[in-house]
Parts: structure tokens; sequence; C-alpha cells
């Protein structure tokens, strides 16, 4: 008889091993909670719609599948304003507040960096940080365990552009236009790097996040006899500096950095945008890749205007297949720790997305090249291979 209840016990145990529990904050039986910290109102707020947008589209098209482990993935967004001192506030009300699982996808270089004391004491996991600043990938700074990055640095983006021009032109006269914040300075530090291999000094023109007058920065440029200028922005900047450049008979080659990879740059522009230079780091939203294909049929499924479609709302889109893949490996008992060992057992994962992501418990960098595009009749087309 003790014999039978102990096979009893022992079964019940088994069954109860197997099922789906709440076993961290976030995660209940029937459902994971997401944070993501936005700037739905400052200077990039075209962004912070554009980027959850493409998030929901892909949580939902693995939602209808039945979701991870039988759960649905939910995300709670929070606005920032591109302000550092309210991605703190942000990013605490998402942890001890509204308990989230983990953070997703928080943009800006600034803000992400802000909230590394949060993760730190409160060991929830960033994936996915919606900044190229290869700081995300820093495994010497603080929180760094629990960050998981995804994209190739700045300072790799502004190496890779003045390679490639030297290439081009080995008398170039290169000039930098760079925002004036830790975006700025992760360049920064690419640009040191290209100097030095190739015995150049790299004429650098600063400006703040959110100026809209770039005559200053441009008469400089032209004065110092610059042929070649990259400009890190997102899309005002390019398309100002390269029209303020044409009003003023001054016609150099221009580039920019991956921010820079939008429609837009194109649309606005004009023809004064025609074979505008910049790198990337993922599958281009309308290549014939898996990963685009995907995109490209939800969004005729769930009628996604044109004017969404493109480089931001991809990004959202492409950055959530790492977070589902995280949370699938996990487990069907997800902790905050299971992801990030589940994550961190990636080797060289196909995502569709992305080129293979490799991590390990010493490095979260994700992917480590790009390539160049270039604008082209108003279209992005590949002019290189994938460099690193």
């Amino acid at each position: 008889m003790k014999q039978i209840v102990s096979i009893i016990i022992m079964s019940a145990f088994i069954w109860t091993g197997c099922e789906n529990k709440a076993t961290s904050p976030g995660v209940t039986d029937t459902e994971i909670l997401v944070g993501n910290i936005q700037d739905l109102s400052g200077p990039i707020k075209e962004l912070g719609l554009l980027l959850p947008a493409g998030t929901n589209m892909y949580l939902d098209y693995i939602n209808a599948q039945g979701g991870v482990h039988g759960r649905q993935i939910k995300m709670i967004v929070e606005d920032h304003g591109y302000n550092p001192q309210k991605a703190v506030v942000a990013a605490k009300k998402l942890v001890e507040k509204d308990q989230v699982f983990c953070l997703f996808n928080v943009v800006g270089t600034s803000p992400a960096e802000a909230i590394r004391p949060i993760l730190e004491e409160s060991g929830v996991p960033l994936i996915a940080p919606a900044t190229n600043s290869s700081s995300m990938s820093d495994m010497s700074k603080q929180a760094a365990k629990y960050i998981f990055h995804t994209d190739a640095g700045y300072d790799l983006q502004a190496r890779v552009l003045i390679d490639y021009i030297m290439e081009n032109n080995k008398d170039a006269v290169i000039g930098f236009a760079y925002q004036d914040d830790d975006y700025g300075a992760n360049a920064l530090q690419g640009c040191a790097v290209a100097e030095a291999n190739h015995g150049i000094t790299v004429q650098k023109e600063s400006f703040q996040r959110g100026a809209t007058d770039f005559m200053g920065q441009t008469m400089n440029f032209m004065k110092g006899g610059c042929t070649d200028v990259i400009i890190g922005g997102i899309v005002r900047e390019p398309v100002t500096i390269m029209k303020t450049a044409q009003k003023i008979g001054f016609e150099p080659k221009f580039y920019g950095l991956m921010p820079t990879v939008d429609p837009r740059v194109g649309l606005l522009a004009g023809e004064v945008g025609e074979g505008f230079i910049a790198p990337y780091h993922a599958y281009y939203p309308d290549s014939d890749e898996a990963g685009p294909k995907l995109y490209q049929e939800l969004c005729d499924k769930n009628n996604v205007p044109a004017k969404m479609r493109g480089i931001y709302h991809y990004y959202g889109f492409a950055g959530a297949h790492v977070l589902v893949e995280g949370l699938r490996r996990a487990g069907k008992n997800p902790t905050r720790e299971r992801l990030i060992k589940g994550l961190e057992t990636l080797k060289n994962w196909e995502s569709g997305v992305f080129p293979p992501i490799t991590y390990n418990r010493n490095d979260h960098a994700g992917a480590e090249s790009l390539y160049l595009l270039q604008l082209q009749g108003g279209k992005q087309v590949a002019i290189t291979d994938w460099r690193n």
C-alpha cells in the first residue's frame, strides 16, 4: 500500500512539473508581460509609434498560433520623450508596479544607458534595445549580464563607411556631423579607429538632438574642402544637411549611419538624396529572405499603410523574433534567469531577419556585421557584401 501511495505522489509531482506554472513576476499561467519604453512625445516620436506597432504585429502572429508554451505575450509601452530621467521613471513603473517579466526594445542610447542600475538591481533582462550603440554589448559595463543587443554598433558603422570612402578615393576629405550625446560618442570611437588605420583626420561638426538648422556645420564642411560627408542622425538631419548643401552649391557625396536608412530620407530629400549611402545590419524589409517575406505578408494581411512600412516598423518586428526565441528557450516554467541562460544558448541562430546570431555568457553583441545600401531612384539598393 505504501508503495502505491508513493507512486501516486511521484506521478502527481511529475505531472505538476510538466504543466505551465507562474514562476516569475510578469508570468501567469496564460500570459507573459513585457515592458517597452519609447519616445512618444519627443524628438523621435514618429519612431515611438512605428517600433511597437511592428513588434505587436509579430506578437499577434505568434499569439494567434498559441503563443509561447501556451502563454500569450502582452506588451506595455511607456513614454520617455527621449529623456534619460523619464526613462528611469518609466522603467521603475514597469518593473515595480506592472512587474513585467522583461524589458524590450527601449529606444535611444542615452535612455537605455540610464536604466542600467534598474536592470542590475531588479535582475530584469533588456532584450534588443533599440539603439545601435556598441556600449549595449560592452560586457564590462553595469548590468551587462541582463542586456542582449542585436545591432552592429555605431562605431563599426562609422569605421566601415570611412573604409569604403577611402577604398574608392584615397584622397578623400571626410566630414562627420555627429549628434552630441551617447549616440555620437559611440560613432566617434569608430571614427578614431578609421583615422588611425588610414592616417587621416576627419573634420567633425557636432549638433544637438532635435536641431533644425545645420547651416553652420554645412558651411564648415564646405570651407574644409570635404569631398564626403557622413551624417549621424535619423531623418531630419541628413535631409536638412543635404538640402542646405544644395542651397549653397556644396556637392560632396553624402552618407549616414544606420538610423538614416529610412525611405523618408529619399522622399524628403528628393534629387539631392540620390546616391545617399548608409549601412544596415539586417535583411532589408523588401528582400526575398524568410523574415522580410513574412513581414510583407503580415503587413498586407493587417492592412498596414504604405507610409508605416519600412525600416523602423520592420525593426520592431525583427527584434521581436529574438524576444520570442528567448521566451521559448526559457521553457514552460520561465524565470528571468532561465531567459538569460536560454538566450545564451543561441549559436549561429537563423532568425530569418538578422544574419546568424550567437550569444554566450561572455558575448551579448548579436549581429556584428553589416552591408551598405545606396539610394537609387528612390529605392535602397545593396552595393556591398557583408562587412565587419
